[in-house]
């Protein structure tokens, strides 16, 4: 996390990969990418009031890190249009990427994502050689898509990062994990009606594209593939041959 953060952001001092304790809101970069979206990490009276635990800056997970945003700069203007979607999001989809499809994926930001193809080459290599391959994540569950579970572990992981605390724990200060888990999955599990249900399942088809491609073999279900061309031809065939029995008889 710390190389993605000095390549994307380029601080000064560059973050250390190896000591946590320079991270955190005592960082000016880690500090906005965790910063509440309702504040701007800009004011010098949000970062005094954040970094000294002020009643009037409690940083709990009842606020949306601007990491989670598109563009840190839109704060909440349109809380959903940015929300979990492209740039400032590079991090948690280099998290994610590196989680469960391999670390050197997470190198590749653009275009679509190479998930399917690293997933495939496993399990061509395996039967090849099973000592010799190194499986990732999303192969051994059986992961195709991008779910809202994947999604709220990553943000977890990214934030755990980007703090400055060196061991896992439920609950950071004010922040509590697991809170902020399930409010990540209520998100999109929660949806209010078919509008919301609609953005929901086009944010997460997005994310879909950028892990894992635009292939869809995992959506081919028996209906589908019953009504194509194939199964469609082998079905007109033998009900021509049912035909012509009847008419012999």
């Amino acid at each position: 996390m710390a190389s993605w953060v000095n390549i994307e952001f380029h601080p000064i001092p560059l973050i250390s990969t190896t000591d946590k304790h320079h991270r955190g809101f005592v960082n000016d970069i880690c500090g906005k990418l965790l910063c509440p979206a309702e504040w701007c990490w800009g004011d010098p009276v949000v970062r005094a009031g954040i970094r000294n635990r002020t009643t009037a800056f409690i940083v709990s997970e009842n606020s949306w890190p601007l990491f989670m945003y598109q563009n840190s700069s839109k704060l909440l203007v349109m809380v959903s249009r940015f929300f979990l979607i492209d740039s400032c999001l590079i991090i948690i989809l280099q998290g994610l990427k590196a989680l469960f499809t391999s670390p050197s994926s997470a190198n590749k930001m653009d275009g679509e994502g190479q998930g399917t193809d690293i997933i495939e080459n496993n399990r061509r290599a395996r039967r090849q050689d099973q000592a010799k391959v190194k499986t990732c994540v999303a192969s051994i569950i059986g992961m195709r898509k991008v779910t809202p579970r994947a999604i709220a572990y990553t943000a977890c992981q990214m934030r755990f990062a980007l703090s400055s605390i060196t061991s896992w724990r439920n609950v950071d200060g004010d922040f509590d994990y697991e809170i902020f888990w399930n409010n990540i999955v209520d998100f999109f599990e929660d949806a209010l009606g078919p509008a919301a249900q609609a953005r929901v399942n086009e944010l997460l088809e997005w994310w879909t594209r950028k892990v894992f491609g635009r292939n869809h073999r995992q959506d081919l279900t028996s209906d589908i593939i019953s009504q194509m061309s194939i199964r469609t031809l082998a079905t007109q065939r033998l009900a021509m041959e049912d035909a012509a029995l009847d008419s012999d008889s």
